[in-house]
């Protein structure tokens, strides 16, 4: 069985001080990684699922790296709505960084895609790499697979939140639904926890490092309740996965 830890939003400024809504995000985040290196050291890999950065410098990417750079595990990363992809992929291009469409870790693959909208907070996948995505789900058959994204695919039930998610999710959930051997569809984005399943597959949406969006509201408002969060995930040798929600309300730091 491979464990993996899936972190998202963790939206870093140059600076320790840059806040994201009244959530300094450089402190929860090592709230976040401390609780992490110290209950789940064993984990075979990292995932942050975008918006690595709030502020779209390269200093941010390179605090980032102060912060996750000293793993000795792969940390796999792709874009969000906040990220600057050539920035990202210039910063990240280097060990323990992988930042490959495709990664293999031991029985499984990891597929990471790129839903990045430029101008939009919300996100597409291009048809291009919907299709090269398919190409090598069909070549590789045999091993099972997890696909992971920034933008939810399905509407959350956030009204503000579902203008805003993967305009392509439908077409992404179709291709994936015709390849049993993936097994789940992991994203952020939302700041909010969804568990959902859509005939083989596992929906997970994962919650932020920082702050949390309040579930079902019509406009933008942040949950002054919700903790940071980070999830694991239990990939098994028989291709079934297993994840657990880990809240730090302790993490808060206003």
């Amino acid at each position: 069985m491979e464990k993996i830890i899936h972190l998202t939003d963790t939206h870093l400024f140059a600076s320790g001080e840059g806040a994201l809504r009244g959530t300094k995000t450089a402190a929860t985040l090592s709230h976040v990684l401390a609780h992490l290196r110290r209950h789940h050291s064993d984990a075979q890999a990292i995932l942050v699922t975008g918006d690595l950065v709030q502020e779209e410098t390269s200093a941010a990417y390179e605090h980032f790296i102060e912060y996750f750079g000293g793993f000795s595990v792969p940390v796999l990363c792709l874009p969000g709505n906040h990220d600057v992809p050539d920035l990202l992929e210039a910063s990240l291009s280097r060990p323990p960084f992988r930042l490959d469409a495709q990664v293999r870790l031991n029985g499984w693959d990891i597929m990471q895609l790129n839903s990045h909208l430029p101008g939009s907070a919300a996100g597409h996948v291009a048809d291009s790499e919907l299709q090269s995505l398919e190409a090598r789900l069909k070549k590789n058959h045999r091993r099972p697979t997890l696909v992971a994204v920034h933008h939810p695919p399905i509407p959350v039930g956030t009204p503000w939140l579902d203008t805003v998610g993967l305009k392509n999710g439908q077409a992404l959930l179709d291709l994936l639904t015709n390849h049993a051997h993936v097994k789940a569809l992991i994203w952020g984005h939302a700041h909010q926890n969804t568990r959902r399943r859509h005939q083989h597959l596992e929906l997970i949406g994962t919650p932020s490092t920082c702050a949390q969006f309040l579930p079902g509201s019509e406009g933008f408002a942040v949950d002054p309740d919700a903790p940071p969060a980070y999830r694991l995930l239990y990939l098994g040798d028989d291709g079934q996965i297993e994840d657990e929600l880990v809240e730090l309300p302790e993490a808060i730091e206003a």
